[in-house]
């Protein structure tokens, strides 16, 4: 008797740790990165020219500068693109299935944030960086997890860092691009 005793308690355990991390998922964004590259902090690497961007000055990679001569050597455009995607669960369909209230998802929304750079000399494009986030965020009767604007700025300083890293693992490229311009 006790030992079928302690098989219930452990079960019961098991249930409990399954319905926890059930919870946990289902609240937290998954995110995806490609390229899947080490991220470098405190990248101490630079490039200058003229910068071709619309937006906010914290999203653009940090690794450029704005060149005010006249005449830059190399030109800059940069450009994200945000894209959204919403699961085609109807609405009414969670409220019939009694799973939903101990927290199992009722649907799933998307995010994807891609980044672009071309670098321009003489208005041909002699190199492109590019990085892509995406966000798959689950939904549950308890939470919607993190807003579409968070996973928007958090997926555009992922991208921006994600080329920043790319442009650095580039340098010999770079100081050989920048010392036949000289």
């Amino acid at each position: 008797m006790f030992h079928h005793h302690t098989k219930l308690n452990q079960q019961g355990s098991f249930l409990k740790v399954c319905f926890l991390s059930l919870l946990l998922t289902a609240c937290t964004a998954r995110m995806t990165v490609v390229p899947q590259i080490e991220y470098q902090e405190n990248i101490d690497f630079r490039i200058n020219g003229q910068v071709i961007y619309e937006g906010k000055k914290d999203y653009l990679p940090r690794t450029l500068s704005q060149n005010t001569s006249r005449q830059p050597s190399f030109t800059f455009r940069y450009q994200y693109d945000v894209a959204y995607g919403r699961d085609a669960t109807p609405q009414l369909l969670p409220l019939f299935n009694p799973l939903t209230l101990i927290g199992f998802p009722i649907g799933e929304n998307t995010i994807m944030i891609t980044g672009k750079l071309e670098i321009l000399k003489k208005d041909v494009v002699i190199k492109t960086f590019t990085a892509t986030c995406g966000f798959e965020k689950i939904r549950s009767i308890f939470s919607e997890g993190e807003t579409f604007s968070e996973l928007r700025y958090k997926g555009l300083i992922v991208v921006r860092n994600n080329i920043e890293t790319q442009m650095a693992q580039e340098k010999i490229f770079f100081s050989q691009l920048t010392a036949f311009d000289k």
